[in-house]
């Protein structure tokens, strides 16, 4: 099974990273091609992948991951529909709905995709929605290789919108808080890089613990809150500066902005 890959930022080589980590798919058997080969060059350099030109990544390949610019992907898909045609297509743009890119084609076999950059070590988001052409061979194809790089979910497309901005946008806002949570730990005395690594570790361990028990996030924080203790005295400062509203208003802000690229 051959997987080309169609660009080269971020998400590709998240996703690339991830496929490496998880061993679902030897990473010889990838092939990338970027418009800036310097880009494709160090994805080869640093996963062991293979590069070529876009027409010979398709050619050569099962399954394209179209890892292009929302604005750039229906212009591709329209260039290489022929040679597309009986390949599963795989696309990561925001705002493209797989109407949209079957209109191009009506016999293309798209899967459009949101996954979110923690993919990159077997522990993100891989939202899925399936095109009208995908079959079963074609599902069990691509779950074998993707399926192992985080929670692998299958949506209703109306939802992708949401899961973009919630699962897509929300590392961003994280990693702020983990470097604030830093500073608060640097301001009380510890070593920057112990403070991070704390800080980090507190996340991911809170994170894991909603999601691995199940357990409501408000039950768990009841937990570590003692009465007249020190976590209810910052909680309450917490409150106070209308974090759980700022939280709610970014992520809102960045699903209006997904909203409008799904309307250019």
């Amino acid at each position: 099974m051959v997987l080309g890959v169609i660009g080269a930022g971020n998400m590709a080589q998240a996703i690339i990273a991830g496929i490496k980590k998880s061993h679902s798919l030897d990473c010889k058997n990838i092939i990338v091609s970027n418009y800036n080969k310097q880009k494709a060059a160090r994805l080869s350099e640093e996963y062991g992948v293979l590069t070529d030109d876009n027409i010979n990544v398709i050619k050569k390949s099962d399954i394209v991951l179209l890892a292009v610019k929302p604005y750039a992907l229906i212009s591709t898909l329209e260039l290489y529909q022929n040679e597309l045609l009986d390949k599963i297509v795989i696309s990561v743009a925001a705002g493209i709905s797989i109407r949209d890119m079957e209109k191009v084609n009506t016999r293309l076999k798209i899967i459009r995709v949101m996954p979110n950059t923690p993919v990159q070590i077997c522990q993100g988001v891989f939202a899925y929605v399936y095109g009208a052409n995908i079959i079963k061979e074609d599902k069990e194809i691509f779950s074998s290789i993707f399926s192992k790089l985080g929670m692998f979910i299958e949506i209703d497309e109306s939802k992708i919108d949401a899961v973009s901005s919630l699962t897509g946008c929300s590392p961003a806002y994280i990693y702020q808080i983990i470097e604030a949570m830093s500073d608060a730990g640097v301001k009380m005395g510890l070593p920057r890089e112990l403070a991070i690594s704390l800080s980090a570790m507190a996340v991911h361990g809170s994170g894991g613990m909603v999601h691995f028990t199940g357990t409501h996030p408000a039950v768990l924080k009841d937990k570590v809150t003692s009465p007249a203790g020190s976590t209810i005295e910052g909680l309450a400062e917490l409150e106070s500066k209308g974090v759980r509203g700022a939280v709610i208003s970014a992520l809102y802000k960045a699903y209006e902005k997904t909203l409008l690229f799904s309307k250019k």
